[in-house]
């Protein structure tokens, strides 16, 4: 949920781990992108790799005082966020979050057109919208952005489901039984061909994936700000949500950008011991 924002201008970054040097902005970001997709296409799931997204205030908020992650987010977090979508065949997110963070359709970066093509990807990553009720701001994502947009969701009301494949298409819209697990979500996407997933979250979801061992990378941008909590007194939300983990999940350091105060981090994450398999 690393949250897009509005263009500002790229900013330089720092490589700590796994070597250090700059790492000055560059037309399609060469380097980034090749640290950032070092790791193997097949993971906790098979045949496909789940990079998470996230950026987190230095008090554990993963957004500001409105309630977004822009707020918290920065240019140099920003340039890892780009390079991260660049690589994903879809992006996925929360219908929840994709609401208060206002997204929309994704849109094609003429900077990593010739990369994706290399990679025989298409042009833009899909969308995809993780939703029980169906409730989806097709307005809003309707906007901008030329992606297509992918629909998992439980609901059975025939009316939401009729609204929803006019809008996506028949075939974007997957029904999956309710309180489908996150191995049900990644087996319709791998389905549908896609090998490299990224999910921007929220906390609720970020929180349920790695629970369930689904998440093979975690990027974390570590912002250097505090906080605090939000207006009515209330903590704002972790990164895993109200997620309960029977037992602390292992993750090994994989990489380490800093860039105007921020710790940008990519950990490979454990599977936790109950996970079933993949």
């Amino acid at each position: 949920m690393s949250a897009a924002g509005g263009a500002q201008a790229p900013v330089p970054l720092t490589a700590l781990l796994p070597a250090a040097g700059p790492l000055p902005p560059a037309d399609g970001e060469a380097a980034l992108v090749a640290l950032y997709d070092e790791g193997p296409l097949s993971g906790h799931t098979p045949g496909m790799r789940v990079q998470a997204n996230m950026v987190l205030s230095l008090d554990g908020a993963v957004v500001g005082a409105d309630g977004r992650s822009g707020t918290i987010s920065s240019p140099a977090d920003k340039r890892v966020f780009s390079v991260l979508r660049s690589l994903a065949d879809c992006v996925v997110v929360g219908a929840g979050t994709a609401r208060t963070e206002r997204y929309t359709r994704l849109s094609p970066k003429p900077a990593h057109r010739e990369q994706r093509a290399a990679r025989g990807q298409a042009p833009v990553p899909a969308l995809v919208l993780v939703t029980a009720s169906g409730d989806i701001d097709t307005e809003r994502l309707d906007a901008a952005g030329s992606s297509p947009v992918i629909v998992l969701t439980s609901a059975d009301d025939p009316q939401v489901l009729a609204r929803l494949r006019a809008w996506a298409g028949s075939e974007a819209v997957a029904r999956l039984r309710p309180g489908f697990a996150p191995a049900e979500a990644l087996a319709e996407l791998r389905r549908r061909g896609f090998v490299r997933v990224l999910t921007e979250g929220g906390p609720s979801l970020l929180g349920a994936w790695i629970r369930a061992g689904a998440v093979d990378e975690l990027c974390a941008t570590i912002a250097p700000l505090l906080a605090g909590a939000a207006a009515d007194g209330h903590a704002p939300a972790g990164l895993l949500g109200a997620a309960h983990l029977d037992a602390p999940v292992g993750a090994v350091p994989a990489s380490v950008l800093t860039g105007e105060g921020a710790l940008i981090c990519r950990y490979r994450v454990d599977a936790p011991p109950d996970a079933p398999e993949g």
